[in-house]
């Protein structure tokens, strides 16, 4: 008997704790009918609840919410996301769209069941969700970007399949160095295990169609001062094309310095007299030609010389395909 009366109250227990933890209002009384116990019951229900999620998060509490007419979780402090937060992570996934469908859905509804006024953040965001395009790759992502990061963490060399974008497929054994997101993609920086001389390479995270730590478990070693930063490699990185590290020159006659200043986060601007900007900025070089291109005849650019005599060749060439008109 009295075992089964522990059972109906573990389920009891952990029903009423799922509804508190996404977010929902339970109320007592409804609580106590459908359960054939007493209104007192579901309140020691609640008290234990509360006891739990205090040792976890000392400035959680679950009360009445007169409002709601309910007892509902209310979140305090470091542990609180406002609905402010919700809606805007939620619109900045939206429009990034870094996953498939269903992840998508899946992350939306997680982190709607910490709000508060649910329904008004999803009247809100209801036509985007509904005309969510995910990128075309349909590859779930959620595990490949945590098991990639944790190799990354622990330092564990990969044996992959890489997918290339011609199509063609290459074993590699690489040392992954850094999990980056950049125009709707995630990337996994990383070297090639055993070179000598390595460098860093850029690798589409949903491109690789198969991967595992190495067997033996063999991990690599990076020296302290010099182990790779995603954050400063970002900074100089452009469409996550790689290159030379190179300083460029140019002057911008465009109206958002502000523009450029965000587009490159290690520019030293110089303003003259009639407006235009001279800009310096540390960059790999070739993605920073294809944005440089983007900006048509607002950019001059001044060095290095190599890089000037590059983008006039490639707009002679554009010019070409136009004919003579």
């Amino acid at each position: 008997m009295g075992s089964q009366h522990d059972e109906k109250k573990t389920a009891r227990i952990l029903a009423i704790y799922d509804q508190i933890i996404r977010g929902e209002t339970v109320n007592k009384q409804k609580w106590a009918q459908k359960q054939a116990v007493s209104d007192k019951t579901i309140q020691r229900d609640l008290k234990e609840i509360e006891e739990y999620l205090q040792t976890l998060y000392p400035e959680s509490e679950v009360a009445y919410d007169r409002k709601r007419q309910g007892h509902r979780l209310f979140r305090e402090g470091s542990m609180a996301l406002s609905d402010h937060d919700i809606f805007a992570v939620a619109k900045v996934l939206l429009d990034a769209r870094p996953f498939n469908k269903i992840e998508m859905e899946k992350i939306l509804d997680h982190l709607l069941c910490l709000s508060y006024n649910r329904k008004a953040i999803e009247q809100a965001i209801g036509n985007e969700r509904q005309c969510y395009q995910p990128i075309k790759h349909g590859q779930d992502l959620i595990e490949r970007i945590w098991f990639f990061s944790q190799s990354v963490q622990k330092h564990q060399v990969l044996d992959v399949q890489y997918q290339k974008q011609d199509g063609t497929v290459k074993a590699y054994k690489i040392n992954p160095l850094g999990l980056l997101f950049n125009e709707y993609y995630f990337y996994v920086i990383a070297e090639i295990n055993g070179k000598e001389n390595p460098v860093s390479l850029v690798f589409r995270l949903d491109r690789f169609l198969n991967y595992a730590f190495c067997e033996d478990d063999l991990r690599f070693t990076t020296d302290y001062g010099t182990r790779f930063e995603e954050g400063k490699f970002r900074e100089k990185i452009q469409f996550m094309y790689t290159g030379k590290l190179t300083t460029i020159r140019f002057r911008f006659s465009g109206p958002s310095l502000e523009a450029v200043r965000d587009r490159l986060p290690t520019a030293d601007v110089k303003t003259s007299e009639d407006g235009v900007a001279t800009v310096s900025a540390l960059v790999y070089g070739e993605g920073v030609k294809k944005w440089l291109l983007s900006q048509g005849d607002w950019v001059e650019v001044l060095s290095p010389p190599s890089y000037r005599k590059e983008m006039v060749e490639m707009i002679e060439r554009m010019r070409g395909k136009y004919g003579e008109e």
